[in-house]
Protein backbone atom coordinates (compact mmCIF):
# COMPACT_ATOMS: atom_id res chain seq x y z
CA UNK A 1 0.00 0.00 0.00
CA UNK A 2 2.80 2.58 0.55
CA UNK A 3 4.09 2.21 -2.97
CA UNK A 4 0.77 2.67 -4.30
CA UNK A 5 0.58 5.69 -1.74
CA UNK A 6 3.50 7.12 -3.23
CA UNK A 7 2.05 6.78 -7.03
CA UNK A 8 -0.84 8.61 -5.71
CA UNK A 9 0.87 11.14 -4.18
CA UNK A 10 1.75 12.40 -7.95
CA UNK A 11 -1.36 11.50 -9.25
CA UNK A 12 -4.71 12.84 -8.01
CA UNK A 13 -6.59 11.70 -10.51
CA UNK A 14 -6.01 7.67 -9.30
CA UNK A 15 -6.46 8.83 -5.58
CA UNK A 16 -9.83 10.50 -6.36
CA UNK A 17 -10.87 7.34 -8.37
CA UNK A 18 -9.77 5.00 -5.39
CA UNK A 19 -10.36 7.38 -2.34
CA UNK A 20 -13.63 8.99 -3.59
CA UNK A 21 -15.45 7.42 -6.60
CA UNK A 22 -18.92 9.05 -6.23
CA UNK A 23 -17.36 12.25 -7.34
CA UNK A 24 -16.15 10.29 -10.50
CA UNK A 25 -19.00 8.70 -12.12
CA UNK A 26 -18.90 9.78 -14.95
CA UNK A 27 -15.54 8.64 -17.28
CA UNK A 28 -13.17 11.24 -16.71
CA UNK A 29 -12.49 13.52 -19.55
CA UNK A 30 -9.24 14.53 -21.14
CA UNK A 31 -9.04 18.08 -19.89
CA UNK A 32 -9.83 16.99 -16.31
CA UNK A 33 -6.59 15.40 -16.64
CA UNK A 34 -4.83 18.43 -18.36
CA UNK A 35 -5.97 20.79 -15.36
CA UNK A 36 -4.56 18.26 -12.89
CA UNK A 37 -1.10 17.64 -15.04
CA UNK A 38 -0.70 21.59 -15.36
CA UNK A 39 -1.85 22.08 -11.90
CA UNK A 40 1.59 19.61 -10.86
CA UNK A 41 3.60 21.25 -13.25
CA UNK A 42 3.27 24.97 -12.47
CA UNK A 43 2.98 27.16 -9.54
CA UNK A 44 0.28 30.21 -11.81
CA UNK A 45 -2.40 28.49 -13.35
CA UNK A 46 -5.73 30.17 -14.87
CA UNK A 47 -8.24 28.58 -16.75
CA UNK A 48 -11.59 29.18 -18.65
CA UNK A 49 -14.37 26.43 -18.24
CA UNK A 50 -17.82 25.99 -19.07
CA UNK A 51 -20.51 26.18 -16.84
CA UNK A 52 -20.95 22.75 -15.08
CA UNK A 53 -17.83 21.37 -15.92
CA UNK A 54 -16.96 20.01 -12.48
CA UNK A 55 -14.16 22.25 -12.29
CA UNK A 56 -14.77 23.37 -8.65
CA UNK A 57 -14.52 19.26 -8.19
CA UNK A 58 -11.17 18.91 -9.65
CA UNK A 59 -9.59 21.99 -8.31
CA UNK A 60 -11.20 23.01 -4.84
CA UNK A 61 -12.04 19.70 -3.75
CA UNK A 62 -9.75 17.00 -5.05
CA UNK A 63 -6.93 19.01 -5.55
CA UNK A 64 -6.87 20.63 -2.29
CA UNK A 65 -7.71 16.73 -0.49
CA UNK A 66 -4.83 15.36 -2.20
CA UNK A 67 -2.47 18.17 -0.57
CA UNK A 68 -3.91 17.54 2.59
CA UNK A 69 -3.37 13.94 2.53
CA UNK A 70 -0.05 14.30 1.20
CA UNK A 71 1.38 16.58 2.82
CA UNK A 72 1.42 19.47 0.06
CA UNK A 73 0.77 22.73 1.56
CA UNK A 74 0.66 24.12 4.84
CA UNK A 75 -1.81 26.80 4.64
CA UNK A 76 -4.91 26.85 2.10
CA UNK A 77 -6.74 29.56 1.27
CA UNK A 78 -10.23 29.07 -1.08
CA UNK A 79 -11.54 31.95 -2.89
CA UNK A 80 -15.36 31.93 -4.28
CA UNK A 81 -17.90 34.05 -5.07
CA UNK A 82 -19.23 33.99 -1.54
CA UNK A 83 -18.17 32.94 1.52
CA UNK A 84 -21.00 30.39 1.58
CA UNK A 85 -19.92 28.68 -1.58
CA UNK A 86 -16.09 28.66 -0.29
CA UNK A 87 -17.59 26.85 3.01
CA UNK A 88 -19.70 24.73 1.24
CA UNK A 89 -16.71 23.50 -0.23
CA UNK A 90 -14.28 22.91 2.98
CA UNK A 91 -17.75 21.03 4.35
CA UNK A 92 -17.09 18.63 1.18
CA UNK A 93 -13.39 18.15 2.24
CA UNK A 94 -13.95 17.23 6.00
CA UNK A 95 -16.70 15.11 5.42
CA UNK A 96 -14.52 12.79 3.67
CA UNK A 97 -11.95 12.39 6.98
CA UNK A 98 -14.59 12.33 9.24
CA UNK A 99 -16.78 9.72 7.19
CA UNK A 100 -14.87 8.54 4.83
CA UNK A 101 -13.14 5.06 5.55
CA UNK A 102 -10.51 4.74 3.29
CA UNK A 103 -8.99 7.96 3.94
CA UNK A 104 -9.33 7.92 7.66
CA UNK A 105 -7.69 4.13 8.04
CA UNK A 106 -4.92 5.42 5.01
CA UNK A 107 -3.94 8.67 6.88
CA UNK A 108 -5.45 9.16 10.08
CA UNK A 109 -5.91 12.57 9.91
CA UNK A 110 -7.79 14.88 12.79
CA UNK A 111 -9.41 18.13 13.20
CA UNK A 112 -8.18 20.01 16.44
CA UNK A 113 -9.50 23.31 14.94
CA UNK A 114 -12.95 22.62 12.43
CA UNK A 115 -14.99 26.07 12.49
CA UNK A 116 -17.17 26.49 8.90
CA UNK A 117 -14.54 28.62 7.59
CA UNK A 118 -11.26 27.94 9.13
CA UNK A 119 -9.76 24.67 9.68
CA UNK A 120 -6.86 22.63 10.44
CA UNK A 121 -5.92 18.75 9.61
CA UNK A 122 -3.14 16.86 11.38
CA UNK A 123 -1.21 14.36 10.76
CA UNK A 124 -0.67 11.65 13.16
CA UNK A 125 3.53 13.02 12.86
CA UNK A 126 2.35 16.71 13.34
CA UNK A 127 2.10 17.73 10.18
CA UNK A 128 -0.26 20.24 10.52
CA UNK A 129 -2.57 22.19 7.23
CA UNK A 130 -4.77 24.78 8.08
CA UNK A 131 -7.93 25.48 4.92
CA UNK A 132 -9.20 29.24 5.37
CA UNK A 133 -12.28 30.65 3.60
CA UNK A 134 -13.27 33.55 1.77
CA UNK A 135 -15.45 35.15 -0.61
CA UNK A 136 -14.47 38.01 -2.98
CA UNK A 137 -15.89 40.62 -0.35
CA UNK A 138 -13.79 39.31 2.38
CA UNK A 139 -10.56 39.04 -0.01
CA UNK A 140 -9.56 42.43 1.47
CA UNK A 141 -9.11 40.98 5.36
CA UNK A 142 -6.27 38.30 4.13
CA UNK A 143 -3.57 40.62 4.38
CA UNK A 144 -1.43 39.36 7.45
CA UNK A 145 -3.28 35.96 8.17
CA UNK A 146 -0.93 33.60 9.14
CA UNK A 147 -0.63 29.52 10.49
CA UNK A 148 2.32 30.09 13.26
CA UNK A 149 5.19 30.75 10.66
CA UNK A 150 3.62 30.36 7.83
CA UNK A 151 1.51 32.27 5.18
CA UNK A 152 -0.49 30.93 2.32
CA UNK A 153 1.28 28.14 0.03
CA UNK A 154 -2.22 27.64 -2.15
CA UNK A 155 -4.51 29.79 -3.11
CA UNK A 156 -7.96 28.35 -4.66
CA UNK A 157 -10.11 30.99 -6.66
CA UNK A 158 -12.90 29.51 -7.91
CA UNK A 159 -15.73 31.17 -9.95
CA UNK A 160 -15.35 34.26 -7.98
CA UNK A 161 -17.58 36.24 -10.30
CA UNK A 162 -21.05 36.30 -11.58
CA UNK A 163 -23.12 38.05 -13.48
CA UNK A 164 -23.94 41.07 -11.11
CA UNK A 165 -20.37 41.83 -10.57
CA UNK A 166 -19.05 41.86 -13.72
CA UNK A 167 -22.08 44.16 -14.87
CA UNK A 168 -20.43 46.97 -13.33
CA UNK A 169 -17.04 48.70 -14.02
CA UNK A 170 -16.55 49.71 -10.64
CA UNK A 171 -16.86 46.28 -8.69
CA UNK A 172 -14.75 44.29 -11.50
CA UNK A 173 -11.62 47.33 -11.11
CA UNK A 174 -12.05 46.92 -7.15
CA UNK A 175 -12.07 43.00 -7.44
CA UNK A 176 -8.80 43.34 -9.48
CA UNK A 177 -7.38 45.37 -7.16
CA UNK A 178 -7.96 43.08 -4.50
CA UNK A 179 -6.56 40.57 -6.03
CA UNK A 180 -3.04 42.51 -6.99
CA UNK A 181 -2.95 44.30 -3.33
CA UNK A 182 -4.26 41.82 -0.97
CA UNK A 183 -4.91 38.23 -1.77
CA UNK A 184 -1.26 37.34 -3.71
CA UNK A 185 0.82 39.76 -1.72
CA UNK A 186 -0.54 37.44 1.46
CA UNK A 187 1.36 34.41 0.59
CA UNK A 188 4.60 33.42 0.78
CA UNK A 189 5.42 34.20 -3.29
CA UNK A 190 9.05 32.05 -2.73
CA UNK A 191 6.75 29.28 -2.81
CA UNK A 192 3.00 30.37 -3.73
CA UNK A 193 1.07 28.62 -5.70
CA UNK A 194 -2.30 30.17 -7.16
CA UNK A 195 -4.88 28.38 -9.10
CA UNK A 196 -7.54 30.37 -10.85
CA UNK A 197 -10.77 28.98 -12.47
CA UNK A 198 -13.71 30.31 -13.86
CA UNK A 199 -16.33 31.12 -16.82
CA UNK A 200 -15.33 33.88 -18.63
CA UNK A 201 -18.35 36.05 -17.83
CA UNK A 202 -17.28 39.43 -19.55
CA UNK A 203 -14.39 40.62 -21.55
CA UNK A 204 -13.08 42.63 -18.38
CA UNK A 205 -13.91 40.39 -15.78
CA UNK A 206 -10.67 38.74 -13.47
CA UNK A 207 -10.74 35.81 -14.95
CA UNK A 208 -10.33 37.02 -18.72
CA UNK A 209 -8.10 38.42 -17.61
CA UNK A 210 -5.77 35.91 -15.98
CA UNK A 211 -6.09 33.85 -19.28
CA UNK A 212 -5.36 36.58 -21.51
CA UNK A 213 -2.00 37.11 -23.54
CA UNK A 214 -1.60 40.35 -22.24
CA UNK A 215 -1.56 40.22 -18.70
CA UNK A 216 -0.63 37.92 -16.07
CA UNK A 217 2.47 36.44 -18.38
CA UNK A 218 3.79 34.23 -15.12
CA UNK A 219 0.24 32.27 -15.36
CA UNK A 220 -0.32 29.24 -17.34
CA UNK A 221 -3.41 29.20 -19.45
CA UNK A 222 -5.86 27.06 -20.33
CA UNK A 223 -9.06 27.66 -22.05
CA UNK A 224 -11.60 25.11 -22.64
CA UNK A 225 -15.06 25.41 -24.61
CA UNK A 226 -17.71 23.25 -24.11
CA UNK A 227 -18.44 22.20 -28.02
CA UNK A 228 -15.04 22.76 -30.40
CA UNK A 229 -13.39 21.76 -33.68
CA UNK A 230 -11.32 18.72 -33.57
CA UNK A 231 -8.35 18.14 -35.65
CA UNK A 232 -10.35 17.02 -38.97
CA UNK A 233 -12.34 20.08 -38.15
CA UNK A 234 -14.94 18.50 -36.80
CA UNK A 235 -17.70 19.74 -34.25
CA UNK A 236 -16.78 17.63 -31.20
CA UNK A 237 -17.74 17.81 -27.30
CA UNK A 238 -15.23 18.68 -25.02
CA UNK A 239 -16.69 16.12 -21.96
CA UNK A 240 -18.65 13.61 -24.35
CA UNK A 241 -20.32 11.38 -21.61
CA UNK A 242 -21.70 14.69 -19.95
CA UNK A 243 -22.25 16.64 -23.39
CA UNK A 244 -22.99 14.88 -26.47
CA UNK A 245 -22.37 17.14 -29.48
CA UNK A 246 -26.60 17.11 -30.12
CA UNK A 247 -27.11 18.07 -27.17
CA UNK A 248 -24.64 20.77 -27.16
CA UNK A 249 -25.82 22.24 -30.67
CA UNK A 250 -29.45 22.31 -29.32
CA UNK A 251 -28.16 24.14 -26.18
CA UNK A 252 -26.65 26.62 -28.94
CA UNK A 253 -30.09 26.60 -30.97
CA UNK A 254 -32.18 27.37 -27.86
CA UNK A 255 -30.45 30.01 -26.51
CA UNK A 256 -27.33 31.63 -28.29
CA UNK A 257 -26.52 34.15 -26.08
CA UNK A 258 -26.27 31.66 -22.46
CA UNK A 259 -24.30 28.94 -24.63
CA UNK A 260 -21.76 31.17 -25.86
CA UNK A 261 -21.17 33.07 -22.34
CA UNK A 262 -21.28 30.09 -20.19
CA UNK A 263 -20.92 27.20 -22.07
CA UNK A 264 -17.68 28.85 -24.33
CA UNK A 265 -16.60 31.71 -22.86
CA UNK A 266 -17.60 34.67 -25.55
CA UNK A 267 -20.23 36.79 -23.93
CA UNK A 268 -20.49 39.07 -26.82
CA UNK A 269 -21.49 35.69 -29.34
CA UNK A 270 -24.99 35.07 -30.29
CA UNK A 271 -27.68 37.66 -30.08
CA UNK A 272 -25.42 39.83 -27.53
CA UNK A 273 -23.14 40.43 -30.25
CA UNK A 274 -23.93 43.97 -31.82
CA UNK A 275 -21.24 43.87 -35.08
CA UNK A 276 -19.97 40.54 -36.69
CA UNK A 277 -17.03 40.07 -38.40
CA UNK A 278 -18.95 39.06 -41.22
CA UNK A 279 -20.10 42.95 -41.84
CA UNK A 280 -16.97 44.57 -42.15
CA UNK A 281 -15.64 45.39 -45.70
CA UNK A 282 -12.62 46.77 -46.51
CA UNK A 283 -10.69 49.95 -48.16
CA UNK A 284 -7.47 51.47 -50.09
CA UNK A 285 -5.90 54.69 -50.98
CA UNK A 286 -5.34 54.69 -54.96
CA UNK A 287 -4.00 57.90 -57.09
CA UNK A 288 -5.81 60.35 -54.91
CA UNK A 289 -8.73 58.29 -54.52
CA UNK A 290 -10.43 55.56 -52.96
CA UNK A 291 -11.44 51.45 -54.04
CA UNK A 292 -13.90 49.83 -52.02
CA UNK A 293 -13.98 46.19 -51.46
CA UNK A 294 -16.88 43.44 -50.85
CA UNK A 295 -16.42 40.25 -49.15
CA UNK A 296 -15.08 38.10 -52.03
CA UNK A 297 -12.30 41.08 -52.78
CA UNK A 298 -14.52 42.34 -55.26
CA UNK A 299 -14.60 46.21 -56.43
CA UNK A 300 -17.28 47.98 -55.51
CA UNK A 301 -17.00 51.14 -55.02
CA UNK A 302 -14.24 53.20 -57.04
CA UNK A 303 -13.52 57.14 -57.27
CA UNK A 304 -11.96 60.70 -56.14
CA UNK A 305 -11.71 62.17 -52.98
CA UNK A 306 -12.68 65.51 -54.36
CA UNK A 307 -16.11 64.10 -54.36
CA UNK A 308 -16.31 63.03 -50.86
CA UNK A 309 -16.75 64.95 -47.35
CA UNK A 310 -14.23 64.31 -44.61
CA UNK A 311 -14.73 64.79 -40.37
CA UNK A 312 -12.74 64.11 -37.56
CA UNK A 313 -13.85 62.60 -34.51
CA UNK A 314 -12.33 62.74 -30.77
CA UNK A 315 -12.52 60.93 -27.62
CA UNK A 316 -9.81 61.75 -25.17
CA UNK A 317 -8.35 60.44 -21.79
CA UNK A 318 -5.05 61.87 -20.53
CA UNK A 319 -4.28 59.10 -18.27
CA UNK A 320 -1.37 56.93 -19.14
CA UNK A 321 -2.47 53.77 -16.80
CA UNK A 322 -2.94 50.38 -18.03
CA UNK A 323 -6.28 49.71 -17.43
CA UNK A 324 -7.23 53.62 -18.18
CA UNK A 325 -9.06 54.43 -21.69
CA UNK A 326 -6.95 55.84 -25.06
CA UNK A 327 -7.43 58.70 -26.71
CA UNK A 328 -8.71 58.11 -30.10
CA UNK A 329 -8.35 60.65 -33.10
CA UNK A 330 -10.29 59.06 -35.80
CA UNK A 331 -10.25 60.91 -39.58
CA UNK A 332 -13.02 59.55 -41.68
CA UNK A 333 -14.51 60.08 -45.32
CA UNK A 334 -18.10 59.63 -46.55
CA UNK A 335 -18.31 59.14 -50.57
CA UNK A 336 -20.98 60.12 -53.01
CA UNK A 337 -22.46 56.81 -52.07
CA UNK A 338 -22.80 57.33 -48.96
CA UNK A 339 -20.39 55.40 -48.20
CA UNK A 340 -18.11 55.66 -44.62
CA UNK A 341 -14.26 54.98 -44.74
CA UNK A 342 -12.63 54.78 -42.34
CA UNK A 343 -9.05 56.18 -42.67
CA UNK A 344 -5.82 56.00 -40.35
CA UNK A 345 -6.39 56.94 -36.64
CA UNK A 346 -4.65 57.52 -33.97
CA UNK A 347 -5.05 55.66 -30.80
CA UNK A 348 -2.85 56.38 -27.47
CA UNK A 349 -2.48 56.32 -23.79
CA UNK A 350 -1.67 59.64 -22.11
CA UNK A 351 -1.80 62.15 -25.44
CA UNK A 352 -0.90 65.85 -24.22
CA UNK A 353 -2.62 69.04 -25.65
CA UNK A 354 0.62 69.41 -27.24
CA UNK A 355 0.31 66.39 -29.05
CA UNK A 356 -2.94 67.01 -29.93
CA UNK A 357 -2.38 69.68 -31.50
CA UNK A 358 0.14 68.34 -33.79
CA UNK A 359 -2.24 65.64 -34.77
CA UNK A 360 -4.98 67.34 -35.85
CA UNK A 361 -3.20 70.48 -37.23
CA UNK A 362 -1.65 68.46 -39.61
CA UNK A 363 -4.55 65.67 -39.84
CA UNK A 364 -7.35 68.53 -40.80
CA UNK A 365 -4.85 70.09 -43.71
CA UNK A 366 -4.26 66.61 -44.86
CA UNK A 367 -8.21 66.01 -45.63
CA UNK A 368 -9.09 69.74 -46.61
CA UNK A 369 -6.21 68.87 -49.49
CA UNK A 370 -7.74 65.60 -50.36
CA UNK A 371 -11.90 66.59 -50.31
CA UNK A 372 -11.14 70.49 -51.14
CA UNK A 373 -13.72 70.83 -49.11
CA UNK A 374 -14.32 72.06 -45.21
CA UNK A 375 -13.37 69.19 -42.12
CA UNK A 376 -15.51 69.63 -39.30
CA UNK A 377 -13.78 67.95 -35.86
CA UNK A 378 -15.87 66.57 -33.29
CA UNK A 379 -15.83 66.43 -29.60
CA UNK A 380 -18.40 65.09 -26.86
CA UNK A 381 -19.35 67.79 -24.53
CA UNK A 382 -17.32 66.59 -21.50
CA UNK A 383 -14.55 68.54 -19.30
CA UNK A 384 -11.75 67.21 -20.91
CA UNK A 385 -13.15 67.69 -23.98
CA UNK A 386 -13.47 71.43 -22.98
CA UNK A 387 -10.16 71.74 -22.30
CA UNK A 388 -8.73 70.74 -25.34
CA UNK A 389 -10.51 73.27 -27.90
CA UNK A 390 -9.20 75.58 -25.72
CA UNK A 391 -6.01 74.63 -26.24
CA UNK A 392 -7.04 74.45 -29.76
CA UNK A 393 -8.55 78.01 -29.98
CA UNK A 394 -5.62 79.56 -28.40
CA UNK A 395 -3.41 77.26 -30.87
CA UNK A 396 -5.74 78.69 -33.93
CA UNK A 397 -4.73 81.72 -33.15
CA UNK A 398 -0.77 81.28 -32.66
CA UNK A 399 -0.78 79.41 -36.37
CA UNK A 400 -3.55 81.50 -38.12
CA UNK A 401 -5.58 78.75 -39.17
CA UNK A 402 -8.65 78.15 -37.81
CA UNK A 403 -10.01 74.33 -37.47
CA UNK A 404 -13.35 73.71 -37.26
CA UNK A 405 -14.28 72.71 -34.18
CA UNK A 406 -17.98 71.00 -33.45
CA UNK A 407 -19.25 69.52 -30.66
CA UNK A 408 -21.27 66.37 -30.27
CA UNK A 409 -24.47 66.46 -28.62
CA UNK A 410 -25.24 63.20 -25.93
CA UNK A 411 -28.62 62.66 -27.01
CA UNK A 412 -28.72 58.78 -25.92
CA UNK A 413 -25.93 57.36 -23.70
CA UNK A 414 -23.09 55.87 -25.10
CA UNK A 415 -23.99 52.47 -25.79
CA UNK A 416 -26.81 53.63 -27.60
CA UNK A 417 -24.99 55.62 -29.48
CA UNK A 418 -22.98 53.61 -31.01
CA UNK A 419 -25.53 51.13 -31.66
CA UNK A 420 -27.92 53.91 -33.50
CA UNK A 421 -25.34 55.49 -35.52
CA UNK A 422 -22.78 52.34 -36.28
CA UNK A 423 -25.47 49.28 -36.32
CA UNK A 424 -27.53 50.06 -39.18
CA UNK A 425 -24.32 50.97 -41.52
CA UNK A 426 -22.66 47.68 -41.06
CA UNK A 427 -25.44 45.78 -41.64
CA UNK A 428 -26.22 47.24 -44.88
CA UNK A 429 -22.46 47.01 -45.41
CA UNK A 430 -21.52 50.88 -46.18
CA UNK A 431 -18.74 51.05 -43.72
CA UNK A 432 -15.16 50.30 -44.85
CA UNK A 433 -12.05 49.65 -43.03
CA UNK A 434 -8.44 49.80 -43.83
CA UNK A 435 -6.73 46.36 -43.54
CA UNK A 436 -4.75 46.22 -39.99
CA UNK A 437 -7.43 47.61 -38.17
CA UNK A 438 -7.57 44.86 -35.90
CA UNK A 439 -8.25 46.90 -32.60
CA UNK A 440 -11.11 48.70 -33.83
CA UNK A 441 -12.90 45.57 -35.22
CA UNK A 442 -12.19 43.54 -31.30
CA UNK A 443 -13.38 46.39 -30.03
CA UNK A 444 -16.41 46.27 -32.16
CA UNK A 445 -17.22 43.19 -31.75
CA UNK A 446 -16.69 42.69 -27.77
CA UNK A 447 -18.85 45.72 -27.56
CA UNK A 448 -21.06 46.38 -25.02
CA UNK A 449 -19.10 44.11 -23.33
CA UNK A 450 -15.59 44.94 -24.16
CA UNK A 451 -12.66 46.16 -22.27
CA UNK A 452 -12.64 49.27 -24.31
CA UNK A 453 -15.16 50.95 -26.44
CA UNK A 454 -13.00 54.76 -27.23
CA UNK A 455 -12.49 53.37 -30.86
CA UNK A 456 -16.48 52.89 -31.49
CA UNK A 457 -16.94 55.75 -29.83
CA UNK A 458 -14.71 58.17 -31.86
CA UNK A 459 -16.63 55.94 -34.88
CA UNK A 460 -19.97 57.54 -34.20
CA UNK A 461 -19.04 60.62 -34.18
CA UNK A 462 -17.73 60.59 -37.60
CA UNK A 463 -20.56 58.88 -38.39
CA UNK A 464 -23.12 61.97 -37.04
CA UNK A 465 -20.74 64.22 -38.30
CA UNK A 466 -21.27 62.80 -42.41
CA UNK A 467 -24.49 62.15 -42.50
CA UNK A 468 -24.67 64.12 -45.72
CA UNK A 469 -22.45 63.28 -48.41
CA UNK A 470 -21.66 65.69 -51.64
CA UNK A 471 -24.30 66.18 -54.24
CA UNK A 472 -23.30 64.56 -57.56
CA UNK A 473 -23.11 66.90 -60.72
CA UNK A 474 -25.72 66.34 -63.22
CA UNK A 475 -24.64 65.28 -66.28
CA UNK A 476 -25.83 67.26 -69.38
CA UNK A 477 -27.79 65.02 -71.43
CA UNK A 478 -28.36 66.85 -75.16
CA UNK A 479 -32.18 65.52 -76.90
CA UNK A 480 -31.10 63.38 -79.71
CA UNK A 481 -32.61 65.20 -83.47
CA UNK A 482 -35.78 63.47 -83.04
CA UNK A 483 -36.18 64.97 -79.86
CA UNK A 484 -35.26 68.52 -80.89
CA UNK A 485 -37.56 68.69 -84.03
CA UNK A 486 -40.00 67.21 -81.90
CA UNK A 487 -39.64 70.27 -79.61
CA UNK A 488 -38.77 72.02 -82.41
CA UNK A 489 -42.49 71.67 -84.05
CA UNK A 490 -44.49 71.96 -81.12
CA UNK A 491 -42.68 75.75 -80.24
CA UNK A 492 -43.65 76.40 -84.03
CA UNK A 493 -47.56 75.00 -83.77
CA UNK A 494 -48.31 77.16 -80.18
CA UNK A 495 -45.74 80.12 -80.58
CA UNK A 496 -45.00 82.15 -77.42
CA UNK A 497 -44.34 85.95 -78.14
CA UNK A 498 -44.02 88.23 -74.87
CA UNK A 499 -47.37 90.16 -74.79
CA UNK A 500 -46.66 94.12 -73.95
CA UNK A 501 -48.69 97.29 -72.79
CA UNK A 502 -48.57 100.58 -74.31
CA UNK A 503 -51.15 103.06 -72.73
CA UNK A 504 -54.50 101.61 -73.52
CA UNK A 505 -53.68 99.11 -76.29
CA UNK A 506 -51.70 95.77 -76.60
CA UNK A 507 -49.35 95.26 -78.86
CA UNK A 508 -47.48 91.67 -79.90
CA UNK A 509 -43.63 91.70 -80.82
CA UNK A 510 -42.44 91.08 -83.64
CA UNK A 511 -41.88 87.19 -84.84
CA UNK A 512 -38.16 86.12 -84.40
CA UNK A 513 -36.18 84.67 -87.40
CA UNK A 514 -37.26 80.50 -87.51
CA UNK A 515 -34.04 79.16 -87.28
CA UNK A 516 -33.07 75.14 -88.10
CA UNK A 517 -32.88 73.12 -84.84
CA UNK A 518 -30.57 70.83 -85.66
CA UNK A 519 -27.75 73.50 -86.46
Amino acid sequence: MDKILQVMSERPLMFGMYYVPTYFTLRTPRFHVKILEESLANRFLAIQSPRGSAKSTILSFLRVLHGICFKKFRFIVIVQNTQAKSQGTLDGIKKEFLDNPKITSSFGIVMPRSAAHDTVFRHPDGFETRVLCFGQEQMGTIRGERFGAYRPDLIIIDDLEDDELVKNPDRRMNLKFLYDDALIPAGDYSKLCVFAIGTLLHHDSLIARLVSSDEYKEYRKLFFMALYRDENGNEASLWPDKWTVADLKKMRDEKPSTFAKEMQGNPTSGYMRRFDKVDFRYWKHENNGYVCYDEENKVVARGSFKECRGAIGCDLAWEEKRQSDDSVIMPGFLTPDNMLLIDDYICEKGMRPNQLEEILFNMEKRMKELTGDIVPIGFEKAKLEKVARWFLRQACKRRNYYLNLRNIPWATDKVERIITRLQPRYKMHVVFHKRGMGKLEQQLVQFPEGVHDDLPDAEQMVSYMLTFPKGKKKAVVEDSAFDKLRNFAIASKFPRHPDFAYGQKKYRSPVEAIINPLE
